[in-house]
C-alpha cells in the first residue's frame, strides 16, 4: 500500500480564480476515512483536480480518484446548474470563443466534498440521483439526456416516497407523493409543470425509450426534444428544493 497523487482534468464551464489546496475527508466505506490533499487548479477548458489516494496500485489509485471526485462533481453540477465532466480525451475543439464560467471559490469546493462524503453515508439514493442530473447535463443525446433527468426525479422518489396504497401502485404515484410533499396538493402551484397528466405523460416517454420502442415519427421526436428545458427545471427545482428540505444538505 501507498499514497498516490491522481490528477484529473475536469471539463466544463467553470473555473478557479487561483489555485486551491486543501485537504478533506475521504470516506467511500463507512469507517474506512482517508484525509486526502486537494490541489485545484485554473484550467483552459475547465480545472485540474489533484487528489491523494493510498491504495495498493496505480489502477487502483485512478479508479478511486474517478469515483471520490465524480461524487463532489455530481453535488456541483447541481450547484451550479452547468455541465461538468471527467474526460481522458483532448477536446480543444468544443472550446467556445466567448465563454462564462462560474467561478468556483475553495469555500464552495470543500462543501461540496463535504456534501458528497455525507450523502455517500447517508443518503446513498439521493448521491445516485444528482449523478443522473449531471448525466443529462453532459450528454448530447436528446434521448438519454431525457432519460436522465427524469431518472434523477425517479430515483429520489422511489426511495423516498411516503409508502401508503397509492404508491404502492408504482413509480407515477410515488412522484407525485414526493411532489405533494414538497409543493402541496395543487398542481398549479408547482414549479414548471402546466397539467395534472404531467408526469403521466412524462413517464410514459421514458418507458418508450427505455424500452426501445420509441415511434420513429420525426414528430414525436421532435416533441421529446421540445419536452428537454421542462423535464430539467422540474428535476433541478425537485433535486434542490429536496435536498434542502428533506435532507437539511444546502446545495
Amino acid at each position: 500500500m501507498r499514497t498516490y497523487d491522481v490528477e484529473l482534468t475536469v471539463f466544463g464551464k467553470v473555473i478557479t480564480r487561483k489555485t486551491v489546496d486543501f485537504n478533506t475527508d475521504k470516506e467511500l466505506d463507512v469507517g474506512n476515512v482517508f484525509r486526502s490533499d486537494i490541489v485545484i487548479k485554473p484550467h483552459q477548458q475547465g480545472i485540474r483536480i489533484s487528489s491523494t489516494v493510498f491504495t495498493s496500485n496505480q489502477d487502483r489509485a485512478y479508479k478511486v480518484a474517478l469515483l471520490f471526485i465524480g461524487k463532489m462533481l455530481d453535488v456541483l453540477a447541481l450547484k451550479v446548474n452547468t455541465s461538468v465532466f471527467i474526460s481522458n480525451i483532448d477536446i480543444r475543439n468544443l472550446i467556445d470563443k466567448n465563454v462564462v464560467r462560474a467561478i468556483i471559490d475553495e469555500e464552495e469546493f470543500k462543501q461540496c466534498f463535504e456534501i458528497s462524503r455525507t450523502l455517500n453515508l447517508e443518503h446513498t439514493a439521493f448521491l445516485r440521483a444528482l449523478n443522473w442530473y449531471r448525466k443529462g447535463l453532459y450528454t448530447d443525446d436528446p434521448f438519454d439526456k431525457f432519460l436522465a433527468f427524469w431518472n434523477s426525479i425517479s430515483v429520489v422518489a422511489g426511495k423516498y416516497h411516503t409508502q401508503n396504497e397509492r404508491t404502492r401502485n408504482g413509480i407515477i404515484n410515488q412522484i407525485w407523493n414526493c411532489f405533494e410533499t414538497l409543493w402541496g396538493n395543487s398542481v398549479s402551484e408547482w414549479p414548471n409543470i402546466n397539467n395534472d397528466r404531467w408526469i403521466n405523460q412524462h413517464n410514459e416517454i421514458r418507458n418508450n425509450i427505455a424500452h426501445g420502442v420509441i415511434p420513429v415519427e420525426v414528430d414525436y421526436v421532435e416533441d421529446v426534444i421540445s419536452r428537454l428545458e421542462n423535464v430539467q427545471s422540474v428535476a433541478y427545482s425537485f433535486l434542490k428544493e429536496w435536498s434542502a428540505r428533506i435532507l437539511h444538505q444546502g446545495i
